[in-house]
């Protein structure tokens, strides 16, 4: 019998089977008086139909009256029952299913979600607090954060590990999700294709789709090379990291200081994957450990006996076994004491002002402000803080250890590739007198 675990989440609902993702679906509804499209096919038409689209049914989850002349959409509940159907459509769902869910749904929510899932096709079999099975296979002892990345806003959550990983509080921080922070890459964008090609994508309702549709490339690109010429309706624009980066500031402010009032001295704060496609979201704060993407579902497995329930009234389980401490090696990326100003490689010192590309040619390692064809990491400046992200299918070294996910660099850090001696120095040059 297949076990597997749906993640809700509005950025997307997640299957796993086992521990693969086999499908991701965006929580967006696109509702017309005939039918009614949800995931992705409806994020597809949301900017040529705002008018018909409705984002927030999971976060306000209940039987609140909608103003539709569609049968099917009488509440938000209507639409997340839709939104379930379509998943079961467009995937071979696990025969048993653990829900995992956020720790600031109510607990009406919660039964609502019950009772939907059990006129749905999925065999729900297990309820768990999402952060909580998150981290409680791979944190220390403490008390640690999971901040997570929602449609309309941040989940933080603090979580006390011990013998057992126990969710102490959750709280949502408005405004700050990824609807959000696509609404501002979308300002710079159109911006650039203002300035620059005397533009403005928002003047049509489907090259606002287009734009929308493409941003996310657009972005990885830049996180990658520094900056991102994007092509849309044959015009050409660019735009930098750093502009991303500024735009993505406020928003980030928020979610530090929030992260900052819940954490304690030595805490961890463990962010979901999604802020790794974020520009600076995986520098949030300090003592911070990206997780991988299917890490809800590993935890899952592990803990599979103290989630699965025996009878069909499900309760919410968010206190889960930790990890024996002598298992835990958490890779923590920390705020610099001494922050690094420049990267040192052989005879030369480079500012890393703007954008800096490690790559490899010949076997050997190089680093240039150029963006290279095949650039094995960029690193960047955000803040007064360095941060060095690898790119995908490449093997990077960081002290010793090989790394794939983003780390901020402290004065002294050792940047290298397996197997050679060659290595590129973080260091920190100071400057006296006037």
């Amino acid at each position: 019998m297949t076990q597997g675990v749906l993640e809700i989440n509005d950025c997307g609902l997640r299957v796993f089977s086992g521990t693969d993702e086999v499908l991701d679906s965006p929580g967006v509804a696109v509702i017309d008086n005939q039918q009614i499209l949800v995931g992705t096919a409806a994020l597809m038409r949301a900017r040529s139909h705002p008018t018909q689209v409705n984002n927030q049914f999971w976060r306000r989850l209940s039987l609140e009256s909608l103003k539709s002349d569609n049968a099917r959409c009488r509440h938000h509940a209507d639409l997340a029952y839709c939104h379930l159907q379509d998943i079961a459509e467009h995937c071979d769902l696990p025969q048993e299913v653990v829900l995992a869910v956020p720790g600031n749904f109510t607990r009406e929510q919660l039964a609502l979600l019950l009772g939907i899932v059990n006129e749905s096709p999925v065999n729900a079999v297990g309820l768990v607090d999402a952060a909580t099975a998150c981290i409680s296979a791979v944190a220390p002892r403490g008390v640690h954060l999971h901040v997570e990345l929602q449609r309309h806003q941040t989940l933080v959550s603090r979580i006390a590990v011990h013998e057992q990983a126990e969710l102490d509080i959750a709280e949502a921080i408005g405004d700050s999700g990824l609807q959000n922070f696509q609404d501002a890459w979308a300002r710079v964008f159109t911006d650039a294709f203002i300035m620059q090609c005397r533009f403005d994508p928002l003047h049509s309702a489907e090259v606002e789709q287009q734009l929308y549709d493409l941003m996310p490339q657009w972005v990885s690109r830049a996180m990658r090379q520094g900056e991102v010429m994007a092509e849309l309706d044959d015009r050409t624009a660019k735009v930098s990291l750093r502009q991303l980066q500024d735009a993505c500031a406020p928003i980030l402010s928020r979610v530090r200081a929030m992260t900052e009032n819940l954490a304690e001295e030595n805490s961890i704060v463990f962010v979901s994957h999604r802020w790794g496609e974020i520009p600076g979201g995986a520098q949030l704060t300090g003592r911070i450990h990206l997780l991988p993407h299917n890490c809800v579902a590993l935890s899952v497995t592990k803990h599979w006996e103290e989630i699965y329930s025996e009878t069909p009234a499900l309760r919410l389980v968010n206190a889960l076994s930790a990890a024996p401490a002598t298992e835990v090696a958490v890779q923590i990326n920390t705020a610099a004491e001494t922050a690094a100003t420049h990267l040192l490689f052989g005879h030369r010192a480079l500012a890393a002002r703007q954008p800096l590309f490690v790559y490899s040619k010949g076997n050997k390692l190089n680093i240039t402000p150029t963006p290279p064809d095949h650039p094995a990491a960029t690193v960047t400046n955000h803040a007064g803080r360095l941060a060095l992200r690898v790119d995908a299918g490449t093997r990077l070294m960081l002290n010793g250890e090989e790394i794939a996910a983003p780390v901020n660099l402290s004065a002294g850090d050792r940047i290298g590739v397996p197997d050679h001696d060659e290595v590129i120095t973080a260091i920190s040059v100071e400057h006296y007198g006037a």
